[in-house]
């Protein structure tokens, strides 16, 4: 990630010095009771609060820089967590895994909700607690907020794993007892949060009025709400309502693949949290004008009169992690060139388990502290940043009742995808290749799996099935500056400068991965090639919870042996065309080799073989089943993986090669449906199909060897149509989920 403090010595153009001010932060501790902030010449703290001036673009960029890692090592910050879980009717549907259309596992919705919660539950301690309120038709306070002692923890496990789905969705009675397990509760100067879940629409008791003018007519809230909207019949312009009023996030979650990602994203900046209730304001002379670039918020505060011929302009902020810097970028006109206008900035905060707040100071034009100067390409960025804001904003106005609503009319749909090609032909970050303008452009319209804002409006079909509930997560990653998944580019910059946002993040994924896997709640009704001694198909217990963050495919690590025609042995990473190997049905030719670079990517030893999850094998050539169910010993590989096609042959048996002991089934087998057969699939088993994606890709420099970026998906339906180009300059994300 560039270093956003440092100049940038390969910029093109002059880092600006003269069209900017800036200060660093004059902060101190008030003694307890203290209403005002402390005055300006107070004494550095530990944040650097920055503004500067960018007379060319008429904008004032305010930089908020916590510290990179708390004073002394900790493994987290202590929270104050309390899960709403939707558990009503629609909660028991079926959580398949991403792209596998045929595949049924047994797992529902809520089946993946309670592994979630297990695993935050796993990676508290004694200094957190948790509380769980459930809601389907009426509300229940399952736990109150309990410390996370081991037997609390052992509790608490119980607790979710005897929750049952049934009813309507009153989400808002489930709020109402959330907020009373926070309102019982003394400040406990933990950083304190409200995760809701649902996969509907709430349809049962909600506010006539609606929901944020009800929430605006009670008391200030006593935590932040995040919410976590799965699937595709959500409102979801209300959850982002909710969590923007509240100050917190929302977060989309479109299949299961996605839902541990975003649940350990989500719980890690909550753990690597600095302050909360962070809040700045702006003062000035009335004769200028500062505003958001986004036109409406739920939280947007207008400029408000304070006499004296100034004006007072306040942003709300909410948590800021570790770490990571909050970067505001405002219109500012009304400045003359020959005179720097004042501007003064206040920023509070409640530092975490600090008994007192914090306050923070910065004086535009004053010339009393050095200036520190601002790389070229971190304002671009920002600027850039701030335009994609604005536009995927103004694709959800705000409603009157404080709901955004999206803009599905086709014409409107055509206009708006104009507009985008117009915003990205004209980005003023669209010719850089530092991390950051690289990534926010990878974003809108790199090749999948990026460009997914491109591809939400690609179509209106796209739009109303996920772009509509993609966007507002995107942009409130983008906005808030937070890494909400492993899924796209820019979010995945934020906290990549955070220590403790690393180290919580890794924990909560080894955790996710290793507790023991949810027992299915639904019956499976079709065999899937396995069946045990009663005559039942039984569920994969073998299979690790990794598979709902992973990326899939079908392929073998380099080293993989493969017999030859001859007998001989040969690492299949050697293999080309035109040379004879050994299949069930005798010699047959390679036809083309797919190579795939991953980094960190989840393969499963069996014997010697290393092999991606979903690729079949069988010990006889007859049963087929997959590695993850075959296997306890999953391995994170860095390196090339391989894929083969052989010559045509309309047998399916004539599909597959020896590697190590057992048999590997091939690209193109023929077997394209079918529940009793592991190895259907309606493009890796099409020859044709597979032979004409194979043939798109770059030539790896020997006969028949292609070299390809990974699969390709459908963004409507998940499922897999192709392969994607490698492009030597784009990073292999860990764990990517299209």
């Amino acid at each position: 990630m560039t270093n956003l403090n440092k100049q940038n010595p390969d910029a093109g153009v002059p880092v600006v010095h003269a069209q900017q001010e800036q200060l660093p932060i004059r902060e101190e501790k008030p003694k307890q009771g203290a209403a005002d902030p402390p005055p300006y010449d107070a004494h550095t703290g530990p944040v650097d609060l920055q503004l500067h001036h960018i007379a060319s673009k008429d904008a004032l960029f305010v930089k908020i820089q916590p510290p990179k890692e708390p004073s002394k090592p900790i493994s987290h910050v202590a929270c104050d967590v309390v899960l709403v879980i939707d558990v009503s009717g629609s909660m028991c549907s079926a959580a398949p895994v991403p792209g596998e259309g045929a595949e049924e596992t047994g797992l529902s919705v809520l089946d993946l909700t309670k592994h979630a919660a297990f695993t935050i539950i796993e990676t508290m301690d004694e200094r957190d607690r948790l509380g769980i309120v459930t809601f389907e038709t009426e509300s229940k306070v399952v736990q109150w907020l309990e410390p996370m002692t081991d037997n609390n923890k052992e509790e608490a496990r119980k607790r979710v794993k005897a929750l049952k789905p049934m009813g309507s969705t009153n989400l808002w009675h489930g709020m109402l007892d959330a907020i009373k397990l926070f309102n019982k509760e003394q400040d406990s100067h933990r950083v304190p949060a409200m995760m809701v879940l649902t996969d509907g629409e709430p349809n049962h008791m909600c506010p006539s009025k609606g929901y944020i003018p009800k929430l605006r007519s009670m008391p200030p809230l006593p935590a932040t709400i995040h919410t976590f909207g799965f699937g595709y019949s959500l409102r979801s312009g209300l959850l982002k309502s909710i969590a923007e009023f509240s100050g917190g996030n929302y977060a989309f979650i479109p299949d299961a693949g996605m839902i541990g990602t975003v649940f350990v994203h989500a719980i890690a900046n909550l753990q690597s949290t600095f302050a909360t209730k962070a809040s700045l304001k702006l003062k000035y002379a009335a004769t200028l004008e500062i505003e958001e670039t986004v036109v409406d918020t739920v939280d947007k505060h207008a400029p408000v009169d304070v006499g004296n011929g100034q004006k007072e302009l306040t942003i709300s902020l909410g948590n800021i992690q570790y770490g990571q810097s909050r970067d505001l970028w405002l219109r500012f006109k009304g400045v003359s060139q020959e005179k720097q206008a004042p501007v003064e900035a206040t920023l509070t905060y409640e530092e975490t388990e600090k008994p007192s707040p914090g306050f923070a100071s910065a004086r535009l034009g004053d010339d009393a502290r050095s200036v520190v100067a601002l790389s070229d390409n971190e304002v671009v960025f920002h600027e850039s940043r701030a335009l994609v804001c604005k536009f995927i904003s103004s694709l959800f106005p705000l409603a009157s009742d404080g709901e955004y609503r999206a803009l599905t009319a086709v014409n409107e749909q055509t206009e708006h995808r104009n507009q985008l090609a117009k915003l990205i032909e004209s980005l003023p970050g669209r010719e850089l290749t530092d991390d950051l303008n690289k990534a926010l452009m990878d974003d809108l319209k790199g090749a999948e799996p990026r460009g997914q804002i491109s591809i939400a409006l690609s179509t209106p079909e796209y739009f109303i099935k996920w772009g509509r509930h993609f966007l507002p997560s995107y942009v409130n990653a983008l906005s808030r500056q937070i890494c909400n998944s492993f899924k796209d580019a820019t979010p995945l910059q934020f906290g990549s400068q955070s220590p403790l946002f690393i180290a919580c993040r890794d924990r909560l994924d080894n955790a996710f991965d290793n507790i023991p896997a949810p027992e299915p709640s639904r019956v499976i009704l079709r065999n899937r090639g396995r069946v045990n001694s009663s005559g039942t198909t039984p569920h994969a217990s073998h299979t690790t919870m990794a598979r709902y963050r992973n990326s899939s495919g079908v392929c073998f690590a380099g080293s993989t042996t493969v017999e030859l025609a001859s007998g001989k042995m040969t690492e299949i990473k050697k293999l080309k065309s035109g040379i004879r190997v050994r299949t069930p049905l005798g010699p047959r030719k390679v036809a083309m080799v797919l190579k795939t670079k991953v980094s960190s990517e989840l393969l499963y030893r069996i014997g010697s073989l290393l092999v991606t999850p979903w690729h079949p094998l069988s010990m006889d050539g007859k049963n087929w089943d997959f590695p993850a169910n075959m296997s306890d010993i999953p391995v994170l590989y860095t390196g090339f993986i391989y894929s083969v096609l052989l010559q045509p042959d309309r047998r399916s048996d004539a599909h597959a090669i020896r590697v190590g002991d057992t048999w590997g089934v091939t690209l193109g087998h023929g077997i394209l449906r079918g529940a009793a057969d592991v190895r259907a699939h309606e493009f890796f088993g099409d020859y044709v199909r597979v032979r004409m994606g194979l043939m798109k890709l770059e030539a790896a420099g020997r006969k028949g060897v292609v070299k390809g970026g990974g699969i390709e998906r459908d963004p409507m339906t998940g499922l897999v149509r192709g392969f994607r180009r490698m492009s030597e300059n784009t990073p292999i994300e860990k764990r990517v989920q299209v």
